[in-house]
């Protein structure tokens, strides 16, 4: 997608203005989507089985968004080119994460999963490499090496957060899940659709996909009035799920994907203070050295990506 230009008629009133309207979008699409971790502990911690809560995000994001399709005039294509589409989306990129992140709630805090976050642009890289989509570079590289060396520090001994290594690697399954789904994104995606669409095929047959698991282990989850905090999180979660990525999406259009691909900064630093404030979580110094390492790391991974070119001139 072409970077927006920044019209140059604009008074530099008006552009300062533009350019703070820019930046105050990227801290909320990050900022709200950092409290994903902190509403699924509060969920699993009232009742809700991880199970049941990957299926409502599933059905009940991906109708919310067919309803917007609907008022938006645009029907949902079933042919089989994008049904192959929305399965793999649906499994890779919203099944696997989800239900990761929700058997993991349990037994890894809210900031070490936000730090986690940051291993989404080095899994992608990985993946490029590994399907030659794109080249071996020595900076890049070395951002894969510092990566792993922030992971292996959450799981040490004494890193006040630090987590057995068995659930690390399921937390690792939340951005290997949707690395694996920004690449298949990149090379399989439906040119002819619009985002929202695909978004909605992606996330309502994620939905589908988990409904006889989810029948077969009787872990549906009942939402009744007067509202559990479960039921209170399971909702908060779909909203923020669908506006971050209406929000991404209106950086993309307003300042390019260069700009819109900083949130996810904005996203592990909120995940860690919401994990602060609602949850009374604290870190110790490994904790910091793993999250600098980690920022540092996508930094080289991202080396292309942090440049402000849209929104600079």
């Amino acid at each position: 997608m072409p970077q927006t230009r920044v019209n140059l008629s604009l008074t530099p009133r008006e552009r300062w203005l533009r350019r703070a309207w820019i930046w105050a979008v990227m801290l909320f699409c990050g900022g709200i989507w950092g409290l994903v971790p902190t509403l699924a502990k509060t969920a699993i911690e009232d009742g809700a089985h991880p199970i049941g809560l990957t299926w409502w995000q599933g059905i009940g994001g991906g109708v919310l968004l067919l309803v917007i399709n609907l008022l938006r005039g645009k029907r949902l294509p079933l042919d089989r080119r994008h049904l192959l589409f929305y399965g793999f989306c649906g499994l890779i990129g919203t099944i696997m994460p989800t239900m990761a992140l929700f058997y993991a709630a349990p037994h890894v805090s809210a900031g070490v999963m936000a730090i986690l976050m940051a291993a989404v642009p080095i899994g992608a890289y990985v993946f490029a490499l590994m399907l030659r989509i794109d080249r071996l570079e020595w900076l890049r590289s070395l951002g894969i090496a510092l990566g792993i060396v922030g992971v292996a520090l959450l799981v040490l001994p004494g890193s006040n957060g630090g987590i057995s290594p068995w659930w690390a690697l399921v937390a690792l399954l939340i951005p290997l899940g949707y690395a694996a789904e920004n690449i298949f994104v990149a090379i399989r995606s439906p040119r002819e659709t619009d985002t929202t669409t695909l978004v909605c095929g992606m996330v309502l047959t994620g939905g589908i996909l988990i409904t006889p698991v989810m029948l077969a282990t009787g872990t549906f989850y009942p939402i009744s009035f007067p509202l559990t905090d479960a039921a209170l999180s399971i909702g908060a979660i779909i909203v923020v799920n669908v506006l971050s990525y209406a929000a991404f999406l209106l950086l993309i259009y307003a300042a390019g994907p260069v700009f819109a691909s900083m949130s996810g900064y904005a996203t592990v630093l909120s995940g860690i203070l919401w994990g602060v404030v609602f949850l009374g979580e604290s870190h110790g110094m490994v904790f910091w050295v793993a999250l600098a390492t980690m920022f540092v790391g996508m930094a080289m991974v991202r080396e292309r990506a942090v440049a402000l070119d849209p929104v600079a001139t």
